[in-house]
């Protein structure tokens, strides 16, 4: 079974296309999508689509560029959501520097509310980290203790030695469409993160796979993407498939 670890059905991109989108990745061999979500209303989103959908299951999250939108009621709701039965972790959160659309003061508040929040309900955290890498690292590094299941660095796009720490802290790293591009650089990357610490994702709609790139992705292209994933490892695509499938009933509690 292929799965996408890091899915966003739920962005507002797929309106009126879920039933055909849905269909279209099965056909492919994708069994299981987690839908990430990224500020309330697109956790309500992902929440109702996991209660419509038995493959899918989401995360409970707000993204560091709408950090400021994360104000008391909206910490209740998220907090609300993340107990739902098919709410697997918390996150997206972490911080990004690429955009800057909530300061660094706020993206600091959210991400420390979201990691508190994995601690409480006993849920992993799903890290979301551009241009931040130091800062990620040391925040990471400093609140350790409250990280209680584990983290998830979704899209990693950092360095092989910088992956080589998180790795040494447990960490599961997640990749995309990214890897098939030209250039991308990412064999030591794997390499250094290991098959028994790599999930398969698209963060679809975005960062379609070659021969893809420009169009809007979907989880049907998972298979594209685990499929380089295989080469770079020396895996076989059914042994990548294998590793995949086990990291995340692992790590989200899938079993």
């Amino acid at each position: 079974m292929f799965i996408d670890a890091h899915a966003h059905l739920n962005d507002l991109k797929f309106d009126g296309k879920i039933e055909e989108t849905v269909e279209k990745y099965r056909e492919a061999g994708v069994g299981l999508v987690i839908n990430s979500g990224f500020d309330i209303p697109s956790t309500e989103r992902a929440m109702e689509l996991s209660e419509k959908y038995g493959d899918m299951y989401f995360t409970a999250g707000v993204h560091p560029d709408d950090a400021k939108t994360l104000d008391e009621n909206a910490k209740r709701r998220l907090s609300d959501m993340a107990k739902h039965e098919k709410c697997v972790a918390i996150g997206e959160s972490g911080f990004d520097f690429y955009w800057n659309k909530s300061t660094a003061e706020e993206q600091e508040k959210a991400f420390d509310f979201q990691m508190r929040l994995s601690a409480e309900t006993g849920k992993p955290l799903v890290v979301h980290s551009r241009d931040a890498s130091e800062k990620t690292l040391l925040f990471i590094r400093e609140r350790r203790d409250l990280i209680k299941k584990g983290f998830l660095l979704h899209c990693y796009s950092y360095s092989a030695e910088t992956a080589e720490i998180y790795k040494n802290m447990g960490a599961y790293f997640s990749f995309g469409g990214v890897i098939t591009f030209k250039n991308a650089k990412k064999e030591k990357v794997l390499e250094t993160v290991g098959v028994e610490r790599f999930m398969t994702e698209t963060d679809c709609p975005y960062l379609s796979p070659e021969p893809y790139r420009g169009t809007r992705n979907d989880p049907s292209r998972i298979p594209v993407i685990l499929k380089k994933a295989a080469e770079i490892f020396g895996k076989t695509v059914k042994e990548t498939e294998k590793a995949v499938e086990k990291n995340v009933g692992n790590f989200f509690g899938l079993k």
